[in-house]
């Protein structure tokens, strides 16, 4: 999983809220199509910018509703952490791939 370009605190945040079950392959040719739902616009991504765009879209939505929608995400979500995470997972996308934070999530 070691892109150069994510800290030790990216690292520990993708294994705590993408990869808490340990099922994301971080193969260096996997990729998946992420879609933008307003302008249509796919992207291919890897698997870390794929669980991330998935992390940001389901908190997006979570955070309209409730703290028991967070937690559906994830146990360790709650209104008072939900932005700092979201915009984590935001932060690791433009890092990895800023095309894709482009056209999916900017």
């Amino acid at each position: 999983m070691a892109k150069e370009k994510l800290t030790p605190a990216d690292n520990k945040f993708i294994e705590k809220f993408l990869n808490r079950d340990g099922k994301l392959n971080f193969d260096a040719g996997v990729t998946f199509k992420r879609r933008n739902s307003y302008s249509g616009a796919e992207v291919e991504v890897d698997p870390i910018c794929a669980a991330a765009i998935d992390f940001i879209l389901k908190v997006e939505v979570a955070m309209q509703c409730s703290e028991n929608a967070l937690k559906a995400v994830h146990p360790d979500l709650k209104m008072s952490n939900a932005v700092s995470n979201f915009d984590r997972a935001r932060y690791i996308v433009m890092k990895l791939d800023g095309k894709a934070y482009s056209a999916l999530l900017d």
